[in-house]
């Protein structure tokens, strides 16, 4: 009877013991989580370089329009050169252009404006947002400029 008594008294110990093990729980389980969400301040220069970059793709991409636009009418001159055509064609490139330069003063603007917004969002200073504007600016009036010189030299050289 001892033994019986003995045995029942040890099987409760033991599930007692392994409920308790059961419910035991792990410290890292008992402290209050802070949310993993937050995230590292990036570098100033990390940002600046980011957007230098995406504005160099940008102006590449805006050069390659240019060049295609400029190589369309010359393809068209070459098929029909009556100087008579010439005015219209003008006023179509011309149109064209504008709709680019739309386009792409847009696309510009966007990126200064992300720029900005991420520079603002980290508490760095926005200079860097008017000297890649003043850039644009600059690289569109030389754009611009070096587009009618080689129209003015063209039409010299054809000299109707």
């Amino acid at each position: 009877m001892d033994r019986i008594l003995d045995y029942n008294f040890t099987s409760e110990k033991q599930s007692e013991t392994n409920q308790d093990k059961e419910s035991y729980t792990w410290t890292d389980d008992v402290l209050p989580r802070t949310p993993t969400n937050q995230t590292t301040q990036p570098d100033e220069d990390d940002i600046i370089n980011k957007y230098e970059t995406s504005y160099e793709e940008l102006k590449q991409e805006t050069i390659t329009e240019v060049e295609q636009i400029k190589e369309n009418v010359l393809s068209e001159l070459e098929e029909d050169p009556n100087p008579l055509k010439l005015g219209a064609m003008a006023i179509k490139y011309e149109q064209k252009a504008t709709e680019l330069e739309n386009d792409i003063d847009q696309k510009f603007e966007e990126l200064f404006e992300a720029f900005e917004q991420e520079l603002d969002r980290y508490g760095y200073s926005k200079a860097s947002v008017v000297k890649l504007e003043r850039k644009y600016k600059s690289t569109k009036t030389d754009l611009k400029n070096e587009l009618v010189k080689e129209a003015s030299a063209w039409m010299e050289g054809r000299k109707f």
